[in-house]
Protein backbone atom coordinates (compact mmCIF):
# COMPACT_ATOMS: atom_id res chain seq x y z
CA UNK A 1 0.00 0.00 0.00
CA UNK A 2 2.80 2.46 1.00
CA UNK A 3 4.32 1.97 -2.17
CA UNK A 4 1.27 2.74 -4.27
CA UNK A 5 1.02 6.01 -2.26
CA UNK A 6 4.77 6.92 -2.90
CA UNK A 7 4.20 5.62 -6.84
CA UNK A 8 1.15 8.49 -6.90
CA UNK A 9 3.55 11.39 -5.37
CA UNK A 10 6.32 10.31 -7.45
CA UNK A 11 3.85 10.84 -10.58
CA UNK A 12 2.54 13.66 -9.25
CA UNK A 13 5.82 15.58 -8.99
CA UNK A 14 6.99 14.24 -11.98
CA UNK A 15 3.51 15.71 -13.70
CA UNK A 16 4.30 18.88 -12.03
CA UNK A 17 7.97 19.09 -12.76
CA UNK A 18 7.24 18.11 -16.53
CA UNK A 19 4.82 20.94 -17.26
CA UNK A 20 7.29 23.61 -15.36
CA UNK A 21 9.94 22.85 -17.67
CA UNK A 22 7.56 22.26 -20.38
CA UNK A 23 6.08 26.10 -20.02
CA UNK A 24 9.79 27.46 -19.53
CA UNK A 25 11.17 25.66 -22.65
CA UNK A 26 7.51 26.86 -24.76
CA UNK A 27 7.92 30.26 -23.46
CA UNK A 28 12.03 30.60 -24.12
CA UNK A 29 11.66 28.62 -27.87
CA UNK A 30 8.43 30.59 -28.65
CA UNK A 31 9.68 34.01 -28.25
CA UNK A 32 11.55 34.46 -31.24
CA UNK A 33 8.41 33.44 -33.37
CA UNK A 34 6.35 35.82 -31.23
CA UNK A 35 9.24 38.92 -31.98
CA UNK A 36 8.73 38.21 -35.75
CA UNK A 37 5.42 37.96 -36.06
CA UNK A 38 5.12 40.73 -34.10
CA UNK A 39 7.86 43.08 -35.67
CA UNK A 40 6.60 46.72 -35.98
CA UNK A 41 3.07 46.18 -36.09
CA UNK A 42 0.88 46.87 -33.13
CA UNK A 43 -0.63 43.41 -33.05
CA UNK A 44 0.67 42.40 -30.02
CA UNK A 45 -0.61 46.03 -28.29
CA UNK A 46 -4.01 44.97 -28.77
CA UNK A 47 -4.29 41.83 -26.89
CA UNK A 48 -6.22 40.84 -23.99
CA UNK A 49 -4.14 39.89 -21.17
CA UNK A 50 -5.80 36.57 -20.48
CA UNK A 51 -2.21 34.59 -19.15
CA UNK A 52 -1.52 34.72 -15.51
CA UNK A 53 0.68 37.57 -14.48
CA UNK A 54 4.38 37.02 -13.98
CA UNK A 55 4.33 37.04 -9.79
CA UNK A 56 1.57 34.28 -10.13
CA UNK A 57 3.61 32.19 -12.32
CA UNK A 58 6.79 32.48 -9.71
CA UNK A 59 4.79 31.77 -6.95
CA UNK A 60 2.92 28.64 -8.01
CA UNK A 61 6.23 27.16 -9.71
CA UNK A 62 8.09 27.63 -5.82
CA UNK A 63 4.82 26.25 -4.33
CA UNK A 64 4.94 23.15 -7.13
CA UNK A 65 8.99 22.59 -5.90
CA UNK A 66 8.16 22.53 -2.40
CA UNK A 67 5.50 20.21 -2.91
CA UNK A 68 8.43 17.91 -5.17
CA UNK A 69 10.82 18.05 -2.51
CA UNK A 70 8.40 17.18 0.20
CA UNK A 71 7.83 14.25 -1.81
CA UNK A 72 11.20 13.51 -2.72
CA UNK A 73 11.60 13.97 0.99
CA UNK A 74 9.39 11.67 2.01
CA UNK A 75 10.76 8.67 -0.42
CA UNK A 76 14.13 9.63 1.24
CA UNK A 77 12.34 8.95 4.68
CA UNK A 78 10.94 6.05 3.93
CA UNK A 79 14.42 5.02 2.18
CA UNK A 80 15.83 5.61 5.56
CA UNK A 81 13.14 3.83 7.81
CA UNK A 82 12.72 7.43 9.68
CA UNK A 83 9.46 8.70 8.57
CA UNK A 84 7.50 7.09 11.60
CA UNK A 85 9.94 7.93 14.18
CA UNK A 86 10.19 11.71 12.61
CA UNK A 87 7.40 12.94 10.74
CA UNK A 88 8.90 16.63 10.13
CA UNK A 89 11.92 14.88 8.54
CA UNK A 90 10.28 15.05 4.91
CA UNK A 91 9.07 18.39 5.26
CA UNK A 92 13.03 19.32 7.41
CA UNK A 93 14.53 17.68 3.95
CA UNK A 94 12.11 19.47 1.98
CA UNK A 95 12.89 22.78 2.96
CA UNK A 96 16.80 22.82 2.54
CA UNK A 97 16.27 21.03 -0.24
CA UNK A 98 13.95 23.82 -1.99
CA UNK A 99 16.08 26.84 -0.34
CA UNK A 100 19.80 24.78 -1.72
CA UNK A 101 18.31 23.73 -4.80
CA UNK A 102 14.58 24.91 -5.58
CA UNK A 103 14.81 28.70 -5.44
CA UNK A 104 17.69 29.10 -7.44
CA UNK A 105 16.47 26.93 -9.98
CA UNK A 106 12.96 27.90 -10.21
CA UNK A 107 13.41 31.42 -10.04
CA UNK A 108 16.02 31.54 -12.72
CA UNK A 109 13.73 29.22 -15.11
CA UNK A 110 11.15 31.23 -14.43
CA UNK A 111 13.13 34.70 -14.44
CA UNK A 112 15.17 34.04 -17.36
CA UNK A 113 12.45 34.37 -20.25
CA UNK A 114 11.15 37.45 -18.58
CA UNK A 115 14.39 39.20 -19.01
CA UNK A 116 14.15 39.38 -22.38
CA UNK A 117 11.19 42.24 -22.70
CA UNK A 118 12.56 44.00 -19.86
CA UNK A 119 16.15 44.38 -21.46
CA UNK A 120 13.66 45.35 -24.91
CA UNK A 121 11.71 47.70 -22.88
CA UNK A 122 15.12 48.86 -21.56
CA UNK A 123 16.73 49.40 -24.89
CA UNK A 124 14.04 50.76 -26.24
CA UNK A 125 14.07 53.38 -23.25
CA UNK A 126 17.53 54.37 -24.58
CA UNK A 127 16.48 54.88 -28.24
CA UNK A 128 13.51 57.52 -26.61
CA UNK A 129 15.47 59.46 -24.88
CA UNK A 130 17.91 59.32 -27.77
CA UNK A 131 14.99 61.27 -29.57
CA UNK A 132 14.38 57.95 -31.41
CA UNK A 133 10.44 56.95 -31.68
CA UNK A 134 10.44 54.91 -34.94
CA UNK A 135 11.26 51.54 -33.45
CA UNK A 136 8.70 49.65 -31.18
CA UNK A 137 9.23 47.26 -28.88
CA UNK A 138 7.43 43.99 -30.05
CA UNK A 139 4.89 42.80 -27.59
CA UNK A 140 5.49 38.87 -27.47
CA UNK A 141 3.89 38.35 -24.14
CA UNK A 142 -0.02 38.75 -22.68
CA UNK A 143 0.94 39.19 -19.17
CA UNK A 144 1.83 41.92 -17.18
CA UNK A 145 4.99 42.55 -18.53
CA UNK A 146 3.13 42.29 -22.34
CA UNK A 147 0.47 44.84 -20.88
CA UNK A 148 3.85 47.15 -19.82
CA UNK A 149 5.30 46.40 -23.54
CA UNK A 150 2.05 47.88 -24.61
CA UNK A 151 1.45 50.86 -23.08
CA UNK A 152 5.49 51.76 -23.85
CA UNK A 153 4.60 51.65 -27.52
CA UNK A 154 1.52 53.78 -27.12
CA UNK A 155 3.56 56.22 -25.10
CA UNK A 156 6.09 56.29 -28.16
CA UNK A 157 3.16 56.48 -30.70
CA UNK A 158 1.72 59.48 -28.99
CA UNK A 159 5.73 61.09 -28.63
CA UNK A 160 5.95 60.90 -32.83
CA UNK A 161 2.53 62.26 -33.17
CA UNK A 162 3.62 64.96 -31.11
CA UNK A 163 7.02 65.33 -33.09
CA UNK A 164 5.15 64.93 -36.08
CA UNK A 165 2.24 67.70 -35.40
CA UNK A 166 5.21 70.29 -34.12
CA UNK A 167 7.54 69.46 -37.19
CA UNK A 168 4.15 70.68 -39.30
CA UNK A 169 3.06 73.06 -37.06
CA UNK A 170 6.78 74.84 -37.23
CA UNK A 171 6.07 74.68 -40.75
CA UNK A 172 3.76 77.84 -40.85
CA UNK A 173 5.17 79.16 -37.51
CA UNK A 174 8.40 79.66 -36.33
CA UNK A 175 9.93 77.18 -34.67
CA UNK A 176 10.75 78.82 -31.36
CA UNK A 177 7.18 80.66 -31.23
CA UNK A 178 5.40 76.61 -32.24
CA UNK A 179 8.07 74.92 -29.14
CA UNK A 180 6.82 77.42 -26.50
CA UNK A 181 3.37 77.22 -27.72
CA UNK A 182 3.39 72.95 -27.34
CA UNK A 183 5.43 73.14 -24.07
CA UNK A 184 3.33 76.26 -22.64
CA UNK A 185 -0.15 76.78 -23.91
CA UNK A 186 -1.17 79.90 -26.16
CA UNK A 187 -1.82 81.81 -23.02
CA UNK A 188 2.54 82.43 -22.48
CA UNK A 189 1.46 85.21 -24.63
CA UNK A 190 -0.94 87.00 -22.83
CA UNK A 191 0.92 90.60 -23.63
CA UNK A 192 3.90 92.23 -22.29
CA UNK A 193 5.99 95.40 -23.29
CA UNK A 194 9.52 95.00 -24.20
CA UNK A 195 12.50 96.48 -25.82
CA UNK A 196 12.97 94.85 -29.34
CA UNK A 197 14.71 95.48 -32.91
CA UNK A 198 12.15 95.03 -35.71
CA UNK A 199 13.58 94.71 -39.37
CA UNK A 200 11.43 95.23 -42.42
CA UNK A 201 12.97 93.73 -45.36
CA UNK A 202 11.33 94.73 -48.93
CA UNK A 203 11.95 93.87 -52.81
CA UNK A 204 12.38 96.62 -54.64
CA UNK A 205 10.37 97.16 -57.95
CA UNK A 206 8.74 93.80 -57.50
CA UNK A 207 4.93 94.25 -58.70
CA UNK A 208 6.69 94.99 -62.29
CA UNK A 209 8.16 91.84 -62.14
CA UNK A 210 5.33 89.99 -60.92
CA UNK A 211 2.59 91.39 -63.63
CA UNK A 212 4.88 90.01 -66.78
CA UNK A 213 5.84 86.55 -65.33
CA UNK A 214 3.81 83.40 -64.20
CA UNK A 215 1.89 83.36 -60.79
CA UNK A 216 4.34 80.45 -60.51
CA UNK A 217 7.77 82.41 -61.15
CA UNK A 218 6.60 84.91 -58.71
CA UNK A 219 6.17 82.80 -55.80
CA UNK A 220 9.00 80.78 -57.01
CA UNK A 221 11.25 83.98 -56.73
CA UNK A 222 9.37 85.29 -53.43
CA UNK A 223 10.07 82.01 -51.75
CA UNK A 224 13.35 81.61 -52.82
CA UNK A 225 13.95 84.83 -51.00
CA UNK A 226 12.86 83.75 -47.97
CA UNK A 227 14.82 80.99 -47.82
CA UNK A 228 17.87 83.27 -47.17
CA UNK A 229 15.71 85.81 -44.80
CA UNK A 230 14.59 83.45 -42.45
CA UNK A 231 17.53 81.04 -41.49
CA UNK A 232 19.08 84.65 -41.20
CA UNK A 233 17.01 86.06 -38.61
CA UNK A 234 16.22 82.93 -36.88
CA UNK A 235 20.16 81.71 -36.88
CA UNK A 236 20.65 85.44 -35.33
CA UNK A 237 18.07 85.12 -32.48
CA UNK A 238 14.69 86.74 -34.16
CA UNK A 239 11.53 85.38 -34.98
CA UNK A 240 9.94 86.27 -38.31
CA UNK A 241 6.80 87.62 -37.72
CA UNK A 242 4.93 87.68 -40.73
CA UNK A 243 5.10 87.94 -44.52
CA UNK A 244 3.52 90.99 -46.05
CA UNK A 245 3.50 89.90 -49.74
CA UNK A 246 6.95 90.92 -51.42
CA UNK A 247 7.83 92.03 -47.89
CA UNK A 248 8.72 90.41 -44.55
CA UNK A 249 8.87 91.68 -41.04
CA UNK A 250 11.34 90.23 -38.49
CA UNK A 251 12.04 90.96 -34.34
CA UNK A 252 14.74 90.28 -32.32
CA UNK A 253 13.98 90.34 -28.39
CA UNK A 254 10.67 88.42 -28.43
CA UNK A 255 8.89 86.16 -27.81
CA UNK A 256 12.50 85.29 -26.44
CA UNK A 257 14.31 87.13 -24.69
CA UNK A 258 17.65 88.68 -26.68
CA UNK A 259 20.11 90.75 -24.81
CA UNK A 260 21.86 91.87 -27.98
CA UNK A 261 18.92 92.51 -30.16
CA UNK A 262 20.17 95.43 -32.03
CA UNK A 263 23.14 93.79 -33.07
CA UNK A 264 21.90 90.81 -34.07
CA UNK A 265 19.19 92.76 -36.11
CA UNK A 266 21.94 94.56 -38.05
CA UNK A 267 24.42 91.18 -38.50
CA UNK A 268 21.01 89.48 -39.73
CA UNK A 269 20.44 92.29 -42.01
CA UNK A 270 24.11 92.11 -43.59
CA UNK A 271 23.97 89.04 -43.93
CA UNK A 272 20.83 88.48 -45.99
CA UNK A 273 22.34 91.68 -48.11
CA UNK A 274 25.10 89.69 -49.01
CA UNK A 275 23.34 86.13 -49.43
CA UNK A 276 20.74 87.97 -51.71
CA UNK A 277 23.59 89.84 -53.63
CA UNK A 278 25.60 86.18 -53.89
CA UNK A 279 21.84 84.39 -55.25
CA UNK A 280 20.37 86.66 -57.35
CA UNK A 281 23.01 89.29 -58.84
CA UNK A 282 21.49 92.24 -59.20
CA UNK A 283 18.50 90.69 -60.65
CA UNK A 284 16.59 91.07 -57.22
CA UNK A 285 17.49 94.05 -55.21
CA UNK A 286 16.30 94.57 -51.25
CA UNK A 287 15.73 97.49 -49.01
CA UNK A 288 16.16 96.84 -45.45
CA UNK A 289 14.63 99.31 -42.15
CA UNK A 290 15.89 98.94 -38.83
CA UNK A 291 14.64 100.50 -35.82
CA UNK A 292 14.57 99.84 -31.93
CA UNK A 293 11.80 100.63 -29.43
CA UNK A 294 9.52 99.42 -27.09
CA UNK A 295 6.55 97.35 -28.66
CA UNK A 296 3.48 95.28 -27.05
CA UNK A 297 4.37 91.80 -28.05
CA UNK A 298 1.26 89.18 -27.56
CA UNK A 299 -1.35 86.64 -29.30
CA UNK A 300 -4.29 88.86 -31.00
CA UNK A 301 -7.21 87.06 -32.71
CA UNK A 302 -10.77 85.60 -32.24
CA UNK A 303 -12.79 82.90 -33.20
CA UNK A 304 -10.30 80.31 -33.32
CA UNK A 305 -7.48 81.84 -34.66
CA UNK A 306 -4.55 83.87 -33.43
CA UNK A 307 -1.59 85.45 -34.08
CA UNK A 308 1.60 86.59 -32.25
CA UNK A 309 1.97 90.17 -33.17
CA UNK A 310 3.82 93.44 -32.14
CA UNK A 311 2.05 96.47 -31.45
CA UNK A 312 3.95 99.91 -31.34
CA UNK A 313 5.36 102.64 -32.91
CA UNK A 314 8.70 101.39 -33.56
CA UNK A 315 7.37 98.74 -36.09
CA UNK A 316 5.50 101.56 -38.00
CA UNK A 317 9.08 103.25 -37.47
CA UNK A 318 11.08 100.13 -39.36
CA UNK A 319 8.41 100.16 -42.28
CA UNK A 320 8.70 103.92 -42.70
CA UNK A 321 12.62 103.76 -42.44
CA UNK A 322 12.59 101.05 -45.27
CA UNK A 323 10.53 103.02 -47.36
CA UNK A 324 13.12 105.76 -47.23
CA UNK A 325 15.95 103.69 -48.06
CA UNK A 326 14.61 104.29 -51.95
CA UNK A 327 15.15 107.80 -51.07
CA UNK A 328 19.07 107.70 -49.54
CA UNK A 329 19.68 105.06 -51.86
CA UNK A 330 20.84 102.68 -49.23
CA UNK A 331 20.28 98.76 -49.33
CA UNK A 332 20.54 99.07 -45.21
CA UNK A 333 18.44 102.12 -42.91
CA UNK A 334 18.90 101.96 -39.33
CA UNK A 335 17.61 104.41 -36.95
CA UNK A 336 19.43 106.53 -34.43
CA UNK A 337 17.47 104.28 -31.75
CA UNK A 338 19.26 101.17 -33.19
CA UNK A 339 22.60 102.66 -33.13
CA UNK A 340 22.41 103.83 -29.36
CA UNK A 341 21.01 99.84 -28.49
CA UNK A 342 24.41 98.74 -30.21
CA UNK A 343 26.92 96.98 -28.10
CA UNK A 344 29.26 96.93 -30.94
CA UNK A 345 29.07 99.81 -33.75
CA UNK A 346 29.89 98.52 -37.24
CA UNK A 347 32.80 100.94 -39.06
CA UNK A 348 29.99 100.96 -42.16
CA UNK A 349 27.68 103.58 -40.50
CA UNK A 350 27.36 106.62 -42.57
CA UNK A 351 25.18 109.91 -41.13
CA UNK A 352 22.02 110.31 -43.19
CA UNK A 353 20.43 113.15 -41.29
CA UNK A 354 16.93 113.74 -40.09
CA UNK A 355 14.16 113.33 -42.37
CA UNK A 356 10.10 113.33 -41.66
CA UNK A 357 8.44 110.03 -41.37
CA UNK A 358 4.52 109.41 -42.69
CA UNK A 359 2.59 109.81 -39.59
CA UNK A 360 5.34 110.95 -37.17
CA UNK A 361 5.57 114.90 -36.32
CA UNK A 362 9.04 114.95 -35.21
CA UNK A 363 11.97 113.57 -37.78
CA UNK A 364 13.59 110.97 -37.63
CA UNK A 365 17.49 110.30 -37.49
CA UNK A 366 18.83 107.64 -39.85
CA UNK A 367 22.32 105.99 -40.40
CA UNK A 368 23.20 103.89 -43.80
CA UNK A 369 25.07 100.50 -43.00
CA UNK A 370 27.52 99.88 -46.42
CA UNK A 371 27.63 96.08 -46.38
CA UNK A 372 31.11 96.28 -48.70
CA UNK A 373 32.62 98.15 -45.87
CA UNK A 374 31.30 96.22 -42.89
CA UNK A 375 31.27 92.87 -45.21
CA UNK A 376 31.41 90.32 -41.83
CA UNK A 377 27.65 89.80 -40.92
CA UNK A 378 28.60 89.01 -37.13
CA UNK A 379 30.15 92.14 -35.50
CA UNK A 380 32.16 92.82 -31.97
Amino acid sequence: MRVVEYAIAGGAMGIVTTLISLHTFMEGSLRPVRAALAGDSGIGDALPRSRPTFAWWLEVSMLSALCNFTTAGMMVGALLGRVSDSPLLPLLIACVATAALAAPVTVGAIVSPALHPIRDLAEGTERVAAGDYTRRVPVVQDDDLGALTASFNRMQAGLTERQRLQAAFGTYVDPALAARLLEQGDDVFTGERREVTVMFVDVRDFTPFAEVNSAEDTVARLNALFEIVVPAVVDGGGHVNKFLGDGALAVFGAPNDLADHADAAVSAALLIHRLVAKRFGGVLRIGIGINTGVVIAGTIGGGGKLEFTLIGDAVNVAARVEQLTKTTGDAILVTQQTVDALVSRPPGLSDRGTHALKGKSATTAVFGLDPAVTPSHRLG
